[in-house]
């Protein structure tokens, strides 16, 4: 099996975040959380899951790093890649 995009999630505090998804997307972010068992050997809830996926496709969006360098946003450090 291919390696997941996300890696490994690091050790971390929770924090709890509520938002509408379509039941598409739910299912599909279940299937991922399955997925990431299986290459982990480490169930991790959907919700736990998100925040680091979104912030893993804010990292990899080079339209919006480019927007972000010239903007003067000023949480750019949480933005850098690793």
């Amino acid at each position: 099996m291919a390696p997941l995009k996300l890696g490994k999630l690091p050790d971390r505090k929770t924090t709890k975040i509520t938002f509408t998804a379509s039941a598409d997307l739910n299912a599909l972010l279940i299937d991922y959380a399955k997925a990431y068992e299986v290459e982990y050997g480490q169930q991790e809830s959907v919700a736990d899951l998100i925040p680091h996926m979104l912030e893993a496709f804010i990292k990899a969006d080079r339209g919006f790093k480019r927007k972000n360098s010239n903007s003067g946003i000023t949480h750019k450090t949480a933005l850098k890649n690793d």
